[in-house]
């Protein structure tokens, strides 16, 4: 078989999977539900009836709720309409100055390229960044927003490799071996992966970033928003700062709750030269009135004493869960709130979901494409809208169902 006619079956069978995957949990109300609420409090939702506390949201802060953000939106909306139907690269509202000035406070003072989504900040930035002599490293584990971005970066002839999953030390020999041949090596990486939860290391990546001039860090931190770092800018602004070759891309749709997302750079005339050409800069829609408004009420909070308040009641529920369950053995454990439990097949992790589902706790089913085949599991987040008895409760009834599953896993599971 043809190289081509490989990859494209490759591609066909994981749509086969993923659709018979997606099928088997919709059945059994894991996937594509809808909440049938009236109103959101962002604590519980109803599914087929039932009343679940909500472990599947990324509103970390639980700012999603919030009057102040409603409001906001809404006199937006009064102001501006419901849409302003123009493309930026003609004319923009005259929210996104303020907004724009707010998000650079957030993240230093450096500044901002600001997208309708992390996917299209992707897709504007990295082509603009990586030039044609150019090598490009990635973190098998990096979203799967930024690798969309490589088929693009390797029809113009760059060259793309993974690295393994947080092994620096591995992206030292490649950028050794690859800077003899190449102009600059970009590393393409997540500041908290999404699925696991756990954190790049920052000072190690930092290091190599001193050592090796040829290297330049683009970092995906759109889950280290808000609950992370100074201002709430994440694991790598918030904690360490920008370094001179790195980019920071920050997501906006989850502890910010407002939609959008925003690129940090050290050179205004590189973050102008994004917004003037990245395509879908050019040819997708703006933000919009109600996304601004509120935007800018969030950014004032994460700007005020009030993010120091919110971060504390969150680490709370943290360490609530990890004392009660375990961060060790099969969980996964950092400093994010997101919290993973690998058990093995998809029937098996679907199993867990649904006895949950059952207590009434909604959580998240990782299956293949999400997670790698053989190795599905449950994904949880810890929020600000939960309260440390719905921890305990989800605590209490993850004991009892993890001691059902294989005695060896059950008891690395729970800490046995």
């Amino acid at each position: 078989m043809r190289a081509e006619d490989a990859v494209k079956s490759g591609w066909s069978e994981r749509v086969r999977h993923t659709e018979s995957a997606i099928q088997r949990l919709k059945a059994r109300g894991l996937a594509h539900a809808r909440v049938e609420d009236a109103r959101l409090d962002g604590r519980q939702i109803e599914l087929d009836g039932r009343r679940l506390v909500n472990f599947g949201s990324c509103s970390y802060l639980g700012l999603e709720t919030d009057a102040r953000l409603k409001r906001a939106a809404c006199e937006a909306v009064e102001r501006y309409g419901v849409v302003f139907s123009s493309s930026r690269a003609y004319v923009s509202l005259p929210l996104y100055a303020q907004f724009e000035a707010l998000l650079s406070e957030i993240v230093g003072g450096y500044p901002v390229v600001v997208a309708p989504t992390t996917s299209l900040l992707h897709q504007a930035a990295l082509p603009i960044l990586v030039n044609e002599a150019d090598a490009v490293c990635f973190d098998v584990m990096v979203h799967s927003s930024v690798q969309a971005v490589l088929p693009t970066l390797m029809q113009r002839g760059i060259h793309c490799e993974p690295v393994p999953h947080g092994r620096l030390d591995a992206l030292e020999r490649r950028v050794r071996r690859l800077s003899a041949q190449y102009a600059r090596v970009f590393y393409l990486c997540d500041g908290v992966y999404s699925m696991h939860g756990d954190l790049a290391n920052v000072s190690k990546l930092w290091a190599l970033l001193d050592g090796f001039p040829s290297l330049f860090a683009y970092v995906d931190d759109a889950h280290g928003v808000g609950w992370a770092g100074r201002h709430g800018a994440g694991i790598v602004l918030g904690e360490h700062g920008l370094h001179e070759r790195m980019a920071v891309a920050l997501g906006l749709a989850k502890s910010f709750a407002t939609g959008g997302a925003v690129l940090a750079l050290v050179r205004a005339e590189l973050a102008q030269r994004i917004f003037t050409c990245g395509g879908p800069l050019i040819f997708t829609g703006p933000l919009q009135p109600a996304q601004l408004g509120a935007g800018i009420a969030s950014a004032r909070i994460h700007l005020s004493a009030e993010l120091g308040e919110l971060q504390a009641r969150l680490r709370a529920r943290i360490e609530l869960f990890d004392e009660l369950v375990g961060g060790a053995g099969c969980w996964t454990q950092s400093r994010s709130p997101i919290r993973f439990l690998e058990v093995g097949s998809d029937e098996a992790a679907a199993d867990l979901a649904a006895k949950l589902l059952a207590a009434g706790y909604f959580v998240n089913t990782a299956v293949f494409p999400a997670v790698a085949r053989g190795h599905a599991g449950v994904r949880l987040m810890l929020t600000c809208q939960q309260e440390l008895d719905d921890v305990r409760g989800l605590g209490e009834t993850l004991a009892r169902c993890l001691r059902q599953l294989p005695a060896a896993r059950a008891a690395a599971a729970v800490g046995l």
